[in-house]
């Protein structure tokens, strides 16, 4: 048999097992959204609109779970060859372990392809569309225009507001702000637009404010403008995306925002970092786990070879996680963080590879 066709076999055994993982854990996770969006079904928002949202939101899920998938389907994939004794075969045709591993990897880097894919092009869409029209209809104050775009109806004013920043769970900064005040006839009597606008429970507070009074065509500007409002914080948080569902592009762009206006810049710079490193460290939560099977197809014990590898994957995976997260008060740079629980895990990977 040729090494062409091993290598098809090979990687043919992965990818069904990785799928097939892919929807039990994809199910799972959609059965627990249903039961907490469950919770806030109303006249508004029906079956309908939770099964909408269920769906767009679909894709966001598969990323989420996608470690998992690749570590438990690799996993079952090569322990259905080793069972089968069709591992020991593919070494008595001429590969090696580290053969085996090298197409193993790559198989797994063509799933990552597809995934990063999504998480680049679909998903922020996906997500802030799915949001907005959630909350639009919840609360009917929300709605999505074009471009990223939000619209709402606040009292007396409609706010356009061009892009969200993420501080923290309780601030959010928007850039591109529009601002029709409407008469008791429900027509524009002045139109405000703003670099920069707060919202802070009960006053909008707009900075570098630029104003136009419609009847007489009048114009000034003012460093800073307070507006009352009548809406609640949570109606953004709950539409707005968080950092680790944007796109790279977007996550550099914000962050060169950020820096420019002399803001926190952290809440970006991990999720930049996060995604950057999120290939390699799928890969590296494989990685250690191989050297498990293949000492199970040697001393026939697949089933502990397997959930050794599960578990080692697993702490791996909440240690990168942790990692992430104590990099902001870490002397460390950020980049560094994400990076050296990867680093680690090879050098493991490789040192347990050399001992079978």
């Amino acid at each position: 048999m040729s090494a062409r066709l091993l290598t098809f076999y090979l990687a043919r055994s992965v990818l069904v097992w990785i799928g097939l993982t892919c929807l039990l854990l994809l199910a799972v996770h959609t059965l627990i959204d249903v039961i907490r969006e469950a919770r806030s079904l109303s006249a508004d928002y029906g079956a309908v609109q939770m099964l909408w949202f269920l769906l767009q939101t679909t894709p966001r899920r598969l990323y989420d779970i996608f470690p998992f998938a690749a570590l438990i389907g690799t996993l079952l994939g090569l322990g259905a060859l080793a069972s089968a004794n069709e591992l020991v075969a593919m070494r008595a045709a001429g590969f090696d372990r580290r053969q085996l591993t090298a197409r193993v990897l790559l198989t797994v880097m063509l799933c990552l392809a597809l995934v990063m894919s999504m998480a680049e092009w679909l998903i922020p869409d996906l997500e802030a569309r799915a949001r907005a029209e959630r909350q639009q209809a919840r609360t009917g104050q929300l709605h999505f225009g074009g471009a990223g775009q939000f619209w709402l109806r606040d009292g007396p004013h409609i706010v356009r507001l061009g892009e969200a920043i993420w501080i923290d769970q309780e601030q959010l900064v928007f850039t591109d702000v529009l601002v029709y005040r409407l008469d008791e006839s429900m027509r524009p009597e002045t139109i405000l637009t703003a670099d920069r606008a707060w919202h802070t429970g009960a006053h909008w507070w707009l900075s570098e404010v630029r104003w136009r009074d419609v009847s007489d065509a009048g114009l000034g500007s003012q460093e800073s403008v307070d507006l009352e409002s009548g809406l609640t914080p949570g109606l953004f948080q709950a539409a707005v995306s968080r950092p680790r569902l944007l796109a790279m592009r977007d996550l550099y762009r914000m962050r060169a925002y950020l820096e420019r206006s002399g803001l926190d810049t952290s809440p970006y710079d991990q999720a930049f970092w996060t995604r950057f490193f999120f290939p390699l460290n799928v890969l590296a939560m494989v990685l250690v786990a191989l050297p498990f099977v293949f000492r199970s197809g040697r001393s026939g014990s697949q089933g502990a070879g397997l959930f050794i590898g599960v578990v080692l994957g697993l702490m791996f995976f909440v240690v990168s996680r942790l990692s992430a997260g104590m990099a902001l008060v870490w002397p460390l740079p950020m980049w560094l963080s994400s990076l050296l629980p990867a680093l680690l895990i090879i050098a493991l990977s490789v040192l347990l590879m050399r001992r079978i």
